[in-house]
């Protein structure tokens, strides 16, 4: 978390030159590469764009944001190709089998030494069911290779009109800007690159607007609860001058690529 790109930059490095692997046996032997960081500086990018996770489609002022950025990137020279959903909601599923593989034993025990109560949405999600077996467990981990398996086969088969990998994506980090407290209840648009331990990078992308971005009746019809309960969240008198975010998305360790993008794209906002 930083003020400025330019500060994540330099943090980053520098983390990366302390060569933490010599210390976490958990860290992959990976330094720095500069090149890759020029590189995709410089030239011309492919970026796949999901504005709609298949599930809770995102607020006005997102999409207004979102699609502004795309055109200014094509008119930059950059190439917009469409991202592909279909895996999405098979990814999020077993993340949140993960989130109540035991039961919710680890998130009561923090919440009981932190002696506060419960937060009420996470004790009710915690609460979902029993714990899994170890043979279960073992399952749900054959699960998670699969999928993330599947996802890099399918970030290798999209390509741009001249055969071009697909180098980041661009995509909402939420479906809404700044909300009440508790009204949160869909974080698939990040959820998702957990499961698939991709690199990302947010960033701020523009303000809500009550005159750009009205709520028009009859816009919306709801494809499940949880897009149903997020079109009730949008007000845009309230949310009038709210940030709103955007993330860009590279693969396993490609933090030098996303950085280098995101020097350009940021110098399209």
């Amino acid at each position: 978390m930083a003020k400025s790109l330019s500060s994540l930059t330099v943090v980053t490095k520098l983390v990366i030159a302390a060569e933490p692997w010599n210390i976490d046996p958990q860290v992959p032997p990976i330094p720095w590469r500069e090149n890759i960081f020029q590189d995709l500086s410089k030239r011309p990018l492919v970026v796949g764009t999901m504005l709609d996770d298949g599930a809770v489609r995102v607020h006005p002022p997102i999409e207004r944001l979102f699609r502004e950025l795309v055109t200014r990137l094509k008119a930059a020279g950059h190439v917009v190709v469409d991202w592909d959903s279909s895996l999405n909601s098979t990814c999020i599923e077993i993340m949140d089998e993960y989130y109540a593989a035991d039961g919710g034993e680890d998130i009561r025990r923090a919440v009981a030494a932190g002696g506060e109560p419960f937060v009420p949405q996470i004790q009710a999600f915690v609460d979902r069911g029993r714990p899994i077996s170890v043979y279960q467990y073992w399952q749900l981990n054959k699960e998670k290779v699969a999928i993330q398996q599947a996802y890099h086969d399918m970030w290798d088969s999209i390509r741009s009109p001249s055969g071009r990998l697909v180098d980041v994506l661009l995509v909402p980090i939420m479906p809404h800007t700044a909300v009440p407290h508790g009204s949160c209840r869909w974080t698939g648009y990040t959820k998702l690159f957990n499961i698939l331990d991709y690199t990302a990078l947010t960033f701020p992308a523009g303000m809500a607007s009550d005159d750009l971005d009205k709520k028009r009746p009859g816009d919306h019809a709801p494809r499940n609860a949880h897009d149903a309960w997020n079109w009730r969240l949008y007000d845009p008198s309230t949310m009038d001058g709210y940030p709103v975010g955007l993330q860009i998305v590279g693969r396993r360790f490609e933090e030098e690529k996303v950085l280098g993008a995101a020097r350009q794209i940021q110098q399209l906002l």
